[in-house]
């Protein structure tokens, strides 16, 4: 789903010469994002239908969805404030749709060179993903949010990440973006008074 997925076929390209090397994905540094601490859970959590979808440059990319459907629901369960449900009469939905723009090209080549130089020419390949999310309820026009972040992946040594920055799986990196950007949703619908206890 993000930089490593792309990058198999290079790896396994320069497979004959060395082993695959080693990634280190890193969540690139941007505005502080809310935190579930911040978020005020209600005694009642709000049922909403959940739908999904994870794009690459802007197409549907039906691999990653589940994925982000599973990350995405989790970080709602965590908020305290909604819980996804699957019950045909619940009335509210979040939908959230997460595009990854990657030039793959430059990804493959990049990949490849690393291995052919056996992970000693590194290079840095980002992630950036834009998440758009709304919020609809029985009760009046839904709210729409957009936000962005980005994975930083590291290939191979000698390579340049932002100062501040903590190495970690690229699966560990995913979570923590959609976690993040989910959060800040919740936190920007309490703060304007659209989810609240009933």
């Amino acid at each position: 789903m993000n930089t490593i997925l792309k990058l198999a076929l290079a790896c396994a390209g320069a497979a004959s010469l060395s082993a695959c090397i080693s990634t280190q994905s890193y969540v690139g540094p941007a505005s502080p994002m809310a935190s579930t601490t911040a978020l005020r859970s209600l005694s009642q959590p709000i049922p909403v239908k959940v739908n999904t979808q994870f794009q690459v440059n802007g197409k549907a990319s039906p691999a990653g969805t589940p994925s982000l459907q599973a990350q995405v629901e989790s970080a709602l369960r965590s908020s305290g404030v909604f819980t996804p449900s699957q019950d045909p009469a619940t009335t509210a939905s979040i939908t959230v749709t997460v595009n990854d723009t990657v030039d793959l090209q430059a990804a493959h080549k990049k990949g490849f060179h690393a291995g052919l130089t056996l992970g000693s020419s590194g290079t840095v390949i980002p992630d950036n993903y834009t998440y758009i999310a709304s919020y609809a309820n029985s009760a009046g026009e839904p709210y729409q949010a957009s936000y962005k972040q980005d994975i930083l992946t590291a290939i191979g040594s000698n390579v340049q990440v932002p100062t501040g920055v903590k190495a970690t799986t690229p699966g560990d990196a995913f979570h923590r973006v959609i976690l993040d950007m989910t959060t800040q949703f919740v936190q920007d619908l309490q703060t304007k008074g659209l989810v609240a206890e009933r």
